[in-house]
């Protein structure tokens, strides 16, 4: 396994420098079928089937797929094809939606991996729908440049969260599954996304009133891009690799290089399935991790898109911690809406099977203040301390969590003996 650490200016707010991995490509295209077959760009496979993730209604761009070390830098976008003008268009839809997939009834991965954001609605009520690449010099007359970076953002967030996938999976497993793969059109589209983002931020002068706003949108789609990037490059490279910042504004650097020693040594002991779906992880001032969760007392944070930030100055002896975040990352994985409508939701915390553990085994009603009353908190910790015990022989209350041990709770022991069975962590 390979460790990349490297280092950058890292503010919540302004002033990210990411330094971005670039392979040179040789420029020769290849059939994405031969390399298909070798698993060098991923499949999107159901029930062991390839689907059809090119077919859509919206416009899209176009890609080749070349030679280069990393998956990634295997789709080469056709950059004359990053805009055009052709606009989705829907007679009288006579109803006001939140989330404008209901508009256009979505039936492709394509179509479900797509995110129009805004439109255009005529005096007769008919409509225009607006995706990332309709955002045109016709349509910057209705919308300035922060519609237009926001319309970027949603795509990619979109894009990064994987949830569109909920439309083929069976049940909840099989949709944890699926949220591993990422078929290449779903991250050519995100690279069109970004150079659009990245070229109209760079038309945006420091003076304009607008320029701050600008760019704390365009740090959040760097962050959330690379994220995405690294998701696939670790589902299909040979072996996962992962990021690790440290943030300038950090005082005692000699602590943060031994946490990260530690986070790397507790990655080492989980299986590779689990391994592929981390991406990077961020250490930054104690303050800045509160201020973001608006908790004095967290020490780390995770992100649906799959990152993890980590109080730099934590200290040694937080495996738990440490583990926990991850179960989160696995957890996400699992979260998607259940219909276009967006109003109800899944995820392995919020399933009937763990609520049913969470209620006899974690939950305190006479202590409302309980932290793990939260069955997505208590999904974390209970994972925390079962593999804190498999791969390390230690209980929670040997690192500070009196009242978390697996030991005493034969339920959720149970539930991820289960659990590692079905996903295959213990091959």
């Amino acid at each position: 396994m390979e460790w990349n650490i490297r280092r950058c200016f890292f503010k919540m707010s302004i002033g990210l420098s990411l330094v971005f991995l670039v392979n040179l490509l040789t420029g020769q295209t290849l059939l994405a079928k031969e390399l298909l077959g070798k698993n060098e760009v991923a499949e999107f496979l159901v029930h062991g089937e390839v689907i059809d993730t090119e077919s859509t209604m919206y416009s899209t761009i176009f890609y080749d797929i070349v030679e280069a070390d990393l998956p990634s830098d295997r789709i080469l976008i056709d950059e004359s094809t990053l805009y055009n003008n052709i606009i989705l268009y829907i007679e009288s839809p006579e109803r006001e939606e939140v989330y404008y997939h209901n508009y256009t009834n979505p039936t492709t991965y394509r179509d479900y991996s797509s995110w129009p954001m805004y439109y255009l609605v005529y005096d007769n009520g008919d409509m225009e729908m607006l995706h990332s690449i309709n955002f045109t010099e016709k349509i910057s007359d209705y919308y300035d440049v922060l519609a237009f970076l926001n319309a970027h953002k949603e795509e990619l967030l979109h894009k990064v969260s994987n949830d569109f996938v909920w439309p083929f999976a069976d049940d909840i497993d099989h949709l944890y599954e699926l949220q591993g793969q990422f078929a290449p059109q779903m991250i050519a589209d995100a690279k069109a996304a970004m150079m659009r983002a990245e070229e109209s931020y760079a038309q945006v002068e420091e003076k304009d009133t607008n320029f701050e706003a600008a760019t704390e949108i365009i740090e959040e789609m760097r962050i959330s891009y690379e994220a995405l990037i690294q998701r696939y490059n670790n589902a299909y490279s040979e072996s996962p690799t992962f990021n690790f910042y440290k943030s300038d504004d950090l005082i005692e650097l000699g602590t943060t290089d031994a946490l990260i020693e530690m986070v790397k040594e507790v990655i080492d002991t989980l299986p590779i399935v689990v391994q592929r779906r981390l991406s990077n992880f961020y250490f930054v001032p104690k303050d800045e991790v509160t201020n973001v969760m608006e908790n004095s007392s967290i020490d780390a944070y995770v992100r649906p898109t799959g990152v993890i930030y980590f109080d730099g100055e934590l200290g040694l002896g937080n495996e738990a911690l440490v583990y926990a975040m991850i179960a989160h990352i696995i957890d996400f994985n699992s979260y998607s809406p259940t219909s276009l409508e967006y109003t109800e939701f899944t995820s392995f915390s919020t399933s009937p099977e763990w609520l049913k553990v969470h209620n006899s085994e974690w939950y305190k009603s006479k202590d409302s203040s309980y932290f793990y009353n939260d069955s997505v908190a208590s999904f974390a910790q209970a994972f925390a301390g079962y593999t804190l015990e498999k791969y390390m022989g230690m209980q929670m209350s040997d690192q500070g969590y009196v009242d978390e041990d697996i030991a005493n709770r034969p339920l959720s022991k149970a539930y991820f003996d289960d659990f590692f069975e079905r996903h295959g962590f213990n091959e």
